[in-house]
């Protein structure tokens, strides 16, 4: 084999590795490490709910009409503590719309109910900065339109919080739109694996976690001395590694549960995966020099997050040319000595195994807030090989886009309406 091959062909074996160990720990150790965690944050500590705030961010008109849904959710759901809650809209829109009039009625009724036009704005960070000044609450829970928190995640992210370890508990997204159609199946997969599976390992195995934007609970007095930057993509993963260098320490449960929406269609998807992807090699660029030299990260902290930055972008481009390099080996497998036959045999197995048992952890640990099931399962291990290819596409297309010094925000439409 060529040395480009053997590169190649190890890379994919770790990531294959590191996706199977990551499924283990979660399958057999996160229920019981979680609930050990968690009775030690909360013992002997007062963990009643206290007064708490939600940002609500939105751009419209792009999100009108799930908007006044989302409010009234929020509004009819929530537990309310004695000490009371407020939620604030904060949003931004390029002129006056009549939907601002149903929202006005809407707080009229509710005086919890806080708008809050954020002129001149032009991001979801901008939003967040200003919101960030008006909440009055211990804890503040960040939304996008779309998300829906169930209401006994509220105080179990609390309990968390509660106890002094941890700043901020990022929870579990589950795509409620699944049965839309092919994609909105996929997609719902795909997050139970991340949420279910992914993000909880890296919690269990390595005490990191990644506020991924919404659904993320903070200490208040936390995020009032965090900003987020407009410039950057992702101005969620930039705030996490800001959070994580000061020494901060953000906890992923994947019991706090919230539901949103996924894209409906390839182009929708397509425009919201690139942003990711680029926003994800803006701060890579930015902070893999920051990361080594972080006397706050431990070892195994420092090697999952340059993984994430640096693995992952050359994983992008290997996955490309590798069906060509596939086919010039097996070209010359007879020329092969048996040993090579046999190791190549297993690293063969280990990927085709790789992925449907991770899919298979994330299916015996889904949300029963999700309505995908076993058929949905199977249908994303056969497109997955499509599904990936797409999605590295897009990777590339973004660190294409990054080169040339294109940073638009293309704005991600969901069925009628679009929304961020």
């Amino acid at each position: 084999m060529s040395s480009l091959a053997w590169m190649t062909t190890i890379l994919f074996v770790l990531a294959a590795l590191m996706g199977m160990v990551e499924a283990t720990a979660t399958w057999l150790g996160y229920r019981s490490i979680t609930r050990h965690r968690l009775r030690r944050q909360s013992h002997h500590r007062d963990t009643q709910l206290p007064r708490y705030s939600v940002i609500v961010v939105a751009y419209l008109p792009n999100e009108q009409g799930i908007i006044l849904d989302t409010l009234s959710y929020l509004l009819d759901t929530l537990p309310r503590p004695q000490a009371g809650l407020e939620i604030i809209l904060a949003y931004n829109r390029p002129q006056p719309l009549p939907i601002e009039g149903q929202l006005q009625h809407l707080a009229e009724q509710h005086p919890e109910l806080k708008l809050l036009h954020v002129e001149g704005s032009h991001s979801k960070a901008e939003n967040l900065n200003a919101a960030i000044h008006l909440v009055t609450g211990d804890m503040t829970l960040i939304l996008d339109a779309d998300l829906k928190p169930a209401p006994e995640s509220i105080r179990r992210a609390w309990r968390w919080l509660a106890g002094g370890q941890y700043d901020v508990v990022q929870g579990r997204n589950v795509i409620r739109n699944a049965q839309d159609n092919l994609l909105t199946r996929v997609v719902a997969v795909e997050f139970e694996h991340l949420y279910g599976v992914s993000h909880p390992a890296r919690s269990l195995l390595a005490d990191l976690g990644i506020f991924g934007g919404s659904n993320g609970y903070w200490r208040t007095n936390v995020l009032r001395g965090i900003r987020f930057n407009p410039k950057m993509l992702t101005e969620d993963i930039d705030v996490t590694l800001k959070l994580l260098l000061r020494g901060y320490r953000i906890i992923h449960d994947r019991d706090v549960i919230a539901t949103e929406l996924a894209p409906v269609d390839g182009s929708a998807l397509w425009s919201q995966r690139r942003r990711w992807a680029q926003g994800w090699l803006q701060v890579g660029l930015k902070y893999t020099w920051p990361i080594f030299r972080s006397e706050h990260l431990g070892l195994a902290q420092k090697i999952y997050l340059l993984c994430m930055f640096i693995c992952g972008i050359a994983l992008h481009f290997t996955i490309i040319y590798y069906p060509l390099i596939l086919c010039h080996e097996l070209a010359s497998l007879n020329s092969l000595p048996a040993p090579a036959l046999q190791w190549f045999g297993w690293i063969t197995a280990l990927l085709l195994i790789s992925s449907p048992y991770q899919v298979f952890v994330a299916h015996q640990g889904r949300s029963s807030a999700s309505p995908w099931n076993g058929r949905d399962s199977l249908l994303y291990c056969f497109v997955l090989p499509v599904y990936s290819f797409f999605k590295n596409m897009v990777c590339l297309v973004a660190v294409y886009y990054q080169l040339i010094g294109r940073r638009d925000w293309v704005v991600t439409r969901r069925g009628d309406c679009t929304v961020t």
